[in-house]
């Protein structure tokens, strides 16, 4: 599913009386600004009325950047709208229905299964991506864009175990990268785990954030290194969606600009401290696949909303039969 912002008719002429010296094309109908899961503009389309009075793909490219960059800023403007084809519809519904091995029947057999399916689900994405590759092909405007796609198109896995980093570029350029390493890291996972139980859309209670910052500091060697230490520690609930402060120390205040009535108990993303990119999310894939990482590069927001450079090393750990993620960060250099 893409988030967009759809400019029609009439947001183009508000645009067009707005921004004169831009010369913007009266036979431009329609604009759409695609963003990514950060909020990011990933690509811009538009639609045309032809000397015929169809309406037509218009080349975008064409504009210049003056003119993109203004509808970029200007996207706002626009109506909010979600856009996903029936295929990323049968890739999550393949997903969501990955057995898991629960002793009814042998792990080999569910493995075998888990295998099919995930290969099932990479062979929608190879059929997607094969033909936004060869559309890109072929409006190719010159030799090398055309070698480069071609062998791009040579070059695209039939199967998903020989995927690797390399291919990253081939479904970034398509936006399907996302889909990519999720059945990568399934692919990763034996049948016997899973990566987050229950419903990551609930909310939990403040008796159930209390209770959990608690527990998470029942020992006074933990509540010593929260209240004395110079570095910056958090503790959080586990998952893409759910992972809520449950507790940090003034250093991480300290550093985020923040005050713990501002972000306690809150979703870290919507806090508005953690960035929800690409990198967080192979950040915590390595938590549920290794249990942990050290020195991974990322960026928290503070409190003027200025971008942070950090150096964070996490471990997932387990309190009264809990699990929670114990980030540690650190200022990176020139940050």
């Amino acid at each position: 599913m893409y988030a967009l912002t759809v400019l029609d008719h009439s947001a183009l002429e508000v645009f067009r009386n707005e921004h004169p010296w831009l010369e913007f094309p009266e036979t431009i109908s329609e604009v759409c600004v695609y963003f990514d899961d950060n909020g990011s503009p990933t690509r811009l389309t538009a639609l045309q009325t032809a000397p015929g009075g169809e309406t037509v793909p218009a080349n975008v490219d064409a504009f210049g950047a003056d003119i993109i960059l203004s509808l970029i800023r200007y996207a706002p403007q626009g109506t909010a709208k979600h856009e996903e084809c029936p295929e990323e519809r049968k890739i999550w519904a393949l997903l969501e229905e990955l057995p898991v091995a629960d002793g009814s029947r042998p792990v080999e057999d569910v493995e075998a299964e888990r295998a099919e399916m995930l290969q099932d689900a990479y062979a929608l994405i190879h059929e997607i991506a094969l033909g936004k590759l060869k559309g890109l092909l072929e409006s190719a405007k010159s030799p090398r864009e055309t070698h480069r796609l071609t062998h791009a198109i040579d070059r695209l896995p039939a199967r998903l175990e020989n995927v690797d980093d390399t291919h990253k570029p081939q479904f970034l350029e398509i936006d399907l990268w996302r889909f990519v390493a999720v059945l990568r890291d399934e692919w990763a996972m034996p049948a016997d785990y899973e990566i987050a139980s229950g419903d990551e859309a609930e909310v939990p209670s403040r008796e159930m954030i209390e209770q959990a910052e608690t527990t998470a500091l029942s020992g006074p060697v933990i509540q010593a290194l929260f209240d004395l230490s110079p570095v910056a520690f958090s503790i959080s609930s586990i998952g893409q969606k759910s992972s809520r402060y449950v507790r940090v120390n003034q250093a991480y205040l300290d550093l985020v600009g923040k005050s713990w009535d501002e972000i306690g108990g809150s979703e870290m993303v919507a806090s508005g401290v953690v960035s929800g990119s690409e990198a967080r999310t192979e950040r915590l894939m390595l938590l549920d696949r290794d249990g942990g990482y050290t020195g991974q590069r990322g960026e928290i927001r503070d409190g003027a909303g200025n971008m942070v450079p950090v150096i964070i090393s996490a471990r997932r750990i387990s309190v009264a039969g809990q699990l929670y993620d114990f980030e540690v960060l650190q200022r990176a250099s020139g940050g």
